[in-house]
Order: C-alpha cells, then structure tokens, then sequence
C-alpha cells in the first residue's frame, strides 16, 4: 500500500507546449487533447528507480511474482507474458503494488527503453474523465523521451507514431515497461498494448477492478492486508505524517496494541481504510487510539469515520457500484439482497435461496460479481469485504428498487433454507447413533455429507441464529440454536455452542413458551459445563429444575437437569453430590423407559465414582452404559462409555486391558468422523505408552494426534501434542527429536494463547438429551 506524501498544488502552465498543455511535477505531463477526442486529461507518470516517499509493506508474493514477470528471460528479449493484471476491489492497494513493482524493475535496469505510468481513470464518477487511448499516445511518447516536434499534432496519427517507437525500441532490444492504471474496460487498454512485433520485448502491467478478457494476462489478485502488515501499515503512515510535520514518531501504535488491533478490525485490513484511520490520528494527535476504535465500532458511523473528506472508502465503492448497476441490474440486485446473508461468505445454495432463484441462475450473477471484485471466493463460497457488505447496506439498496419487503423475504427464504438443511443433516447424523431408517429424500446421500455440510457452514448457521433473533423471527431462532445444540456437541464447539444457546434462551423467554424456557436452560447448563464454567451452570440448571417441578411436573425434564446438574457439580469437585444426582436421573431414567437417557447417566455415574476411589463400582456403572448403548445401536455414545471404562480400568493398573478399549474405542471413533474423540483416544493411549516406557508407540500415538489437530484446525491440541512428543523423545533419551518437537509446538501455542494443563484420560461426558 503506498501513502503519498502531500497531495501536489495545481500544475502550472509550461509554455513549452502550447497553451493546451500543464505539467505538475517535472516528471507528469496533462494533455488536452482536442479534435474528436474530450476535454480532459491524461495523467502520464516517468517512473523512476527510487519509489520515492512513499509507504509501502507487505505483498511479498505479488511482488515475487510481478518481478519475474517484468524480468528478462535468459536468451531472450523477453519471456512469454506481456500482460499482467492487477486486480482486486477498490482500495485494496492495486495502485501502490504496481509502483512499487515497477520502481524495483527499473532500479534493476530491466527497461532502459523507458517507463511510464498512466492513471486511466477508468473508475472516475464523471464519465468525461474517463481516458481513451487517443488521449494517451502523445503524453507517453513524450515521457519515454520523443521529443514534441517529432509527435504528430493530429490526434488521428499518434497512435501510428507510438507504436513505430515502440517497434522500433524493440528492434534496438531497448525494453519499456507500460503501467496502464485504473483501467475499466478493454477498450481503455487494447489500442496501447505492444503490437505482436514488439510485444516479445516489451512489457505492460494493468490495474483494475474487473476481469479483463485478455488473451494470456498473467493474473495478480491482490486481497486485504495479513493483520501484522495493516499494523505497520498505520504505524508506517503515522510516522511519514510525523516526519512531514517535523515531529518524532508517533508513541501511540506502541502503546496501545490492543487498540490498534481492534482499529483494523473495524477497517477489515482494506489498505485505504487504515491509511485513512491513520490520517485521522495524524489530524488528531490527543486522540487515544481506542477512541477511534470506539467510532468504527458503529456500524452506523463507521462509513463516515472512513471518509477523508474526497469520499474515502464510500467513494471507492461507489463507481464499481454505479458500473454494476448500469451493466447487469440483476446481479446488482442479487449483491444487495446478499446483505441478508448470515456470517462471514455464503455457499451457491444459500445464495440461490436469497435471490429466490436456481442455483444456476445464481451462480451467474455470482460470477459477473466476482468479476467485479465486489465478491471474493468462488466457485463454490463467497464473501463479502465487511466494509462493502455495510456500504452497500447503507447506500446501494437506497438506490435500487429493491423494498424493505424484497429483503425480509430474502432474509426468510435463506433462513428458511439453513433450518430445513440442518435438520436434513441432523436426520442423517442420528443415523449414526441409533439404527433408525435413512432418510429418502432430501440434500444428502450419507451421514457423512450431512456432517460436512455442517461443518463447513458452521459460522453461516451461528450467525443465522443471531440473525433470526435479531429480526423477530424467535422460533426460527429457538428451532436452530436447538438443532445446533446437537452439532456443536458433537463437534465440540463449546463457544458458538453457549452462544446459540444464550440466543435461543433469550428468544424463547420472548415467546412465553414456558416448556421451551426450560429446554432452552437445559441446553444452555450443558453448554456452560462443556465451556467449564461450572458455577453458572449449576445455578442455570437450578433454576430449570426448580421451574420444571413447579410448571411442568415433567419427570423426564427432572431427569435430564439432574444429569446435567451432576457433570457440572463434577466440575466443581463435588463428586459425592454428582454422584447423588447422576444416581437420581438413573432411576428417573428407570421408571421412564429411558433407555438411552438411563445409559448416559450410568456413564456419568461411573465417572463420579472414578473420582470418589470407587473403582470397581464405577468398572460397572460403565459397563452397564456401554450394554445399553450397544444394544442402541448408538456407536458413538458407546464408545464413549468404552473411554470412561478405560479411565477406571487405568486407575486399578490394568494396562493391558485399558490399552485393548481404548484402541477400539479410537476406531469407532474413526469410523463415525468424530475427529476430536479420535484424538482424545489417541492422545490417552500415548500417555500410557509413555508410562509404560513403549516410546516408539507413544511417539506414533501422539503424532497422530498432531496431525488431526492440525488438519480440523484445532491449534491448541497441535501444541499439546507436540508438547507431548517433547517430553516422549526426551523420556527416550533423544534430545535431538525433542528439541525439534518443541520448536514445532511454540508456533501453535503462540497462535493460539497460554498453554493448556497437560490432562491424563480426562474420560467422556455423555449427554441425556431429549430427542
């Protein structure tokens, strides 16, 4: 991203060329061009070695691949592109790559022909600005140095006399860089391009906001900045505003990391919305960096904090905007009904149910979007810039006919069709655990696809909840957080599972459903003990046993919170009082006919007992669950019961039989894609190897681990694992492995915060939930 300086004073007039004719800086020539070409002017740039004061950093690979565009081939001229596109959205910095790629080439003497940078205006607001060729040729010829007598004053021969020049400098293999800037269309860039004699020697680099159909352009996408590149960004740009003025470098960015971290948030890493932040605590030096955090908080202020006086990041919007609108209304359309879509991106099928239409009909007008660089992704998923998605939330639906009604029903469609697909994929998952009828309808072919599904829309699905919320729409909220619950379970997602379960608790209270309340806490408890926070969920489960006594007299509620209340007592270390309220739910559990409820509670019996020395009781209570749980057919619920059966097996020393579950309980664990019970197992299994002193097989036990933990993402359990390596190798006595293992886990607990206790077979909590 490049910063300039100050913005330079109105060109003077240089009576050198005519009285049609300015010049700014020494290096920048205006031509008015008259005859059949419009009043206005072409910016035509020498572009010099040094990049000047400018501020630029990151985009190591965009300039990596630039340069070796822009370089020579050995034995040749030049090698075989001659076109490469910069693109990407507005403001992203297309504009400053380029410089600077084109600076360094120069400074490597890639083009002694010359080197020119041309902004097109291709985005400007007013259509007369816009340059065409005609305007171009005779402002270029002179910056790579024809001089104005040898320049055709008719307009209609210029285009003639650059491409002789350029020719005839390939002829004297005399290389010349164009930089075509803010390009819009083809038509702004074709006429300039090297004719087929010089285009083996010269090259040509073209930013723009579109897809150019070019024949063999070397694309370059250009994306937001990583979040430590923004952060140098603004301290960069503070300290070029600083030194402009005078003054010593700006203390703040030091001091208020945090804040500043919080700062890009809110700018979405897009560069010309941290340089303009920048600019604001340039322009307001007493402003703490965390007051400015707080202004772009706001969503509805956040646009105008952005704006820097020429429009900021509103203006950059806008013409791709206006663009868009005028060439296709109906993907215009479609980007403002996508602001109803929940989360971060959004997949064709969900696109397909905002707009109403068919997945191919969508996939169309997806594609013109991303085209325009006004969606990333594709072609599959889809996202929108924050900063975009909030512009055009705030301006583009104003200026469309698109109502408040068009959006609600897009907003109940894509709801709609996120409920109805979760409850596809949850019928499929119950398939796991019980030997209940396939569905024979519906999106997927297997559990298995169900579960990716979930998985991969799983922030589009949390967000949906808030989103329904948020809207009114309580028992579509209440319905999805429930269907959820189940998912972030098994998964293991504690901290959208306590979020949804907070929404749904809220929005069910909105209803005054009474027996949907006291679901709802009952949900919300197990989330607080899987999230450890134990205090809250036995004060939450408190309260919906004492509301299902009094409003329901529903035994099986009372059964179900006794259970959960117990794992959360367990929690507090309070096994006797679990133990007495695990006891409770299985008798409940009993006169019910609960079978499933009952084998969960005898499980987590089992493991308050563990903790209170009863071992041989609990060696029972555990195989009493998994009995239940086989005779099911609930394969994962009985692998867990298997683990906690290891956990005791383990505390009487029966290493042998504990190694034979728990290698069996990994594999049905595999076998069902539950990849974080897959770790635990593999995890509790190289413990005991290591205990046992069988390191190779520790060593194979925990590098499982690490790599599961890394292929779903899980970086805290990939720095554990290698921890764990660490201390195997070291136990081993090969100080060199250890060494190595320990480098690998400092990257990931770096990542991902402090370290965690190491825990020894932490055993499985089984949930007693409703069906």
């Amino acid at each position: 991203m490049t910063v300039p300086a100050d913005e330079p004073g109105r060109p003077a007039v240089d009576a050198r060329y005519g009285q049609g004719i300015q010049i700014g800086d020494h290096n920048t020539q205006h031509v008015h061009l008259t005859a059949s070409t419009p009043a206005s002017s072409a910016v035509v740039t020498t572009i010099h070695a040094e990049p000047g004061i400018e501020v630029f950093v990151g985009r190591a690979p965009q300039i990596e691949r630039l340069a070796a565009a822009l370089a020579p081939a050995d034995g040749e001229a030049c090698g075989p592109v001659v076109v490469c596109a910069v693109q990407g959205m507005g403001g992203i910095g297309k504009t400053a790559l380029a410089r600077r790629a084109a600076a360094e080439a120069v400074s490597r003497g890639w083009f002694p022909g010359g080197a020119v940078f041309v902004d097109l205006r291709g985005y400007d607001l007013v259509l007369a600005n816009r340059m065409r060729p005609g305007q171009v040729f005779a402002p270029v010829l002179r910056a790579l140095g024809v001089p104005p007598e040898e320049i055709p004053a008719d307009a209609a021969q210029q285009p003639t006399a650059y491409h002789q020049h350029l020719d005839a400098l390939a002829a004297q293999g005399r290389r010349v860089l164009v930089v075509l800037d803010n390009a819009a269309d083809l038509a702004q860039v074709q006429d300039l391009l090297p004719t087929p004699m010089a285009a083996r020697t010269h090259r040509v680099v073209i930013t723009t906001r579109d897809t150019l159909r070019l024949p063999g352009v070397d694309r370059v996408e250009v994306g937001v900045l990583a979040p430590p590149e923004a952060a140098e960004l603004l301290r960069a740009t503070l300290d070029q505003r600083a030194r402009v003025r005078g003054l010593p470098a700006d203390p703040r960015p030091g001091a208020e990391t945090a804040a500043v971290a919080e700062v890009l948030r809110w700018c979405g890493w897009l560069p010309l919305a941290v340089v303009i932040a920048a600019g604001v605590l340039a322009e307001e030096p007493d402003l703490a960096i965390g007051e400015l955090a707080a202004d772009l908080a706001d969503a509805r202020t956040r646009l105008d904090v952005l704006d820097d006086g020429a429009g900021g990041v509103h203006a950059a919007f806008l013409t791709s905007w206006q663009r868009l609108r005028a060439r296709d209304p109906q993907a215009a359309r479609l980007l403002c009904l996508l602001t109803t879509g929940p989360g971060p991106d959004i997949g064709l099928p969900a696109a397909a149910a905002v707009l109403g239409a068919s997945e191919a009909a969508a996939r169309v007008r997806l594609r013109v979007l991303t085209r325009a660089h006004l969606l990333s992704g594709g072609p599959r998923r889809w996202a929108f810039h924050d900063l975009l998605r909030l512009d055009v939330t705030r301006h583009a639906v104003q200026d469309l006919a698109v109502t408040e009604a068009d959006l609600a029903a897009a907003t109940d469609r894509v709801l709609g069709y996120y409920l109805a697909t979760t409850r596809a994929a949850l019928n499929w998952m119950a398939t796991v655990r019980a030997p209940v009828p396939a569905p024979t309808d519906g999106p997927f072919a297997g559990w298995e696809e169900g579960l990716a599904w979930l998985d991969g829309e799983q922030a589009p699905l949390v967000a949906a909840v808030a989103v329904a919320a948020d809207t009114g729409r309580d028992r579509l909220a209440v319905d999805l957080a429930s269907g959820l619950a189940r998912f972030l379970s098994w998964r293991r997602q504690v901290a959208d599972w306590v979020a949804v379960a907070q929404i749904a608790d809220r929005a069910v209270r909105r209803l005054a459903d009474v027996p949907g309340t006291i679901r709802a806490m009952e949900n919300l408890g197990a989330a607080l003990v899987e999230a450890r926070r134990f205090e809250d969920a036995v004060s939450n489960l408190t309260t919906a046993r004492l509301a299902g006594r009094v409003l329901l007299d529903d035994m099986a509620t009372e059964a179900r919170v006794c259970d959960s209340l117990g794992l959360a007592l367990q929690g507090m270390g309070d096994s006797l009082s679990a133990a007495h309220e695990h006891g409770n739910a299985v008798g409940i559990f009993q006169e019910l006919g609960d079978r499933r409820g009952e084998g969960a509670a005898w499980s987590n019996l089992g493991i308050a007992w563990q903790h209170l020395g009863r071992f041989s009781d609990a060696v029972g209570a555990h195989c009493e669950a998994s009995e239940i749980f086989r005779e099911l057919g609930d394969r994962r619920s009985e692998g867990m019961a298997q683990g906690n059966l290891a956990v005791a097996l383990h505390a009487m020393g029966w290493w042998n039989e504990t190694i034979n579950v728990l290698s069996a309980v990994r594999d049905v664990f595999r076998e069902i894609g539950d990849r974080h019970s897959e770790c635990q197992a593999w995890t509790d299994l190289g413990a005991l190897f290591r205990r046992l002193r069988r390191f190779d097989e520790a060593v194979t036990a925990f590098t499982a681990v690490a790599d599961i933990c890394a292929e779903i993402g899980d970086r805290r359990g990939e720095a554990q694992a290698w921890r764990d390596l660490e201390q195997t190798f070291a136990a081993a006595g090969r100080p060199d492995d250890a060494r190595r293992a320990a480098e690998r886990a400092a990257p990931a607990v770096e990542a991902d915060g402090a370290e965690e206790p190491v825990r020894f077979l932490r055993g499985w909590r089984i949930r007693s939930e409703s069906e």
